[in-house]
């Protein structure tokens, strides 16, 4: 039996589970839907140009620019303002120019994932465990992770989602490996949402741009 190369375009994005209608986003995609948010898409542009530079080392291994090292983005704003489209387009141009590791989830999805492994045992399904680990290991490890949704996962009592939360981007942005957020809270739904050491270690270690205005053109689903 012969097998075929997979083309290279498909295989950039093969396992980071950007959903196929997002993958291989430009900004020239963004300005040809018409963007309702110019300064974002100018703002993520910049991001994209400067990310080298950003995650630089020196010969000791250390960060050049300490005060950005592992910094990401965050897109805030009313659902349908093209928060998730402009982001995804972030996530593949520094694909595309930087031959970095990415990786795209719902942010609920990661927690359902979470919950899914603690409560496994013998009888679980071993493809199944496969697949929930290796899709939390990308959310943690990648080079550049987008969390869609941040803000929709289900609460509880015990403030399971928030610590999840907080101890992955603390993770992460030790590490170096910028978060890429998207939420659909307003400032005050953020504050009732999570605690205050969070929302301030959200504005560190994330570049914070809220959208307002008319629904995105191409509305997110």
């Amino acid at each position: 039996m012969i097998t075929r190369p997979m083309d290279p375009e498909r295989a950039r994005w093969v396992g980071t589970g950007i959903p196929p209608r997002l993958r291989g986003l430009t900004f020239n995609d963004i300005e040809q839907m018409g963007p309702n948010h110019p300064d974002a898409l100018n703002k993520a542009r910049a991001y994209v140009d400067q990310f080298r530079g950003q995650q630089d080392k020196n010969w000791r291994g250390l960060p050049t620019n300490p005060n950005i090292f592992g910094q990401g983005l965050m897109f805030a704003g009313p659902p349908s303002t093209g928060k998730t489209t402009l982001a995804a387009a972030v996530l593949c141009e520094i694909r595309r120019r930087w031959n970095v590791s990415v990786y795209y989830t719902r942010f609920p999805a990661h927690v359902d994932r979470k919950i899914a492994l603690l409560k496994a045992d013998a009888s679980t399904d071993p493809e199944v465990m496969s697949r929930l680990t290796y899709s939390v290991e990308r959310a943690e490890w990648a080079d550049v992770v987008l969390f869609d949704d941040v803000g929709q996962e289900h609460t509880t009592r015990s403030g399971y989602a928030e610590d999840v939360l907080a101890e992955l981007l603390r993770q992460r942005y030790d590490e170096g490996r910028p978060s890429i957020l998207t939420t659909n809270l307003g400032g005050s739904e953020w504050a009732q949402r999570y605690s205050k050491p969070l929302r301030s270690f959200m504005d560190r270690c994330t570049r914070r741009e809220v959208f307002v205005g008319e629904v995105s053109r191409r509305a997110e689903v």
